[in-house]
């Protein structure tokens, strides 16, 4: 039963879109997704902007429109990089002030207790092997690259 429904010849849904094939069943699918009288079928805007869209919106598409959007999304983005990389800097600020103060700190105590005197570059050479250890392995995808 069912190679005989596969066999059977049926016209394309597209029909009313002028679409004049007539396809054994079992091939309407594929033929429906190449159908070039198909609405829905993605076409590329050749106007200038270059976006994919379902051709029966094509004649409804504005360029100049789109392209607001994309640059209006864009400028958005940047502007949030730009507050992230604002905030980074001023922790980044705040984290030197610190490590400066630590610093003094450090000094301070060496120069008040002499078995101290190795104590800052014991806690460097500590905190350079963690962040080392932290490290993930690198993975080689392609020659001359990471």
């Amino acid at each position: 039963m069912r190679n005989m429904l596969s066999k059977l010849q049926i016209a394309c849904d597209n029909a009313v879109f002028g679409c004049s094939a007539v396809v054994r069943l079992d091939n309407l699918m594929s033929h429906l997704s190449d159908c070039e009288h198909n609405p829905k079928r993605p076409v590329t805007c050749e106007q200038g902007c270059g976006l994919e869209m379902p051709k029966d919106e094509l004649p409804n598409h504005n360029c100049i429109k789109h392209l607001r959007s994309v640059v209006q999304q864009q400028q958005t983005r940047i502007a949030e990089l730009e507050k992230t990389s604002a905030e980074h800097k001023h922790q980044l600020a705040e984290q030197k002030r610190d490590i400066q103060l630590l610093k003094a700190y450090m000094r301070a105590i060496r120069s008040v207790n002499p078995n101290l005197q190795n104590l800052e570059e014991t806690i460097e050479y500590n905190e350079i092997l963690e962040w080392v250890n932290s490290l993930q392995p690198a993975r080689v995808t392609r020659w001359g690259g990471m």
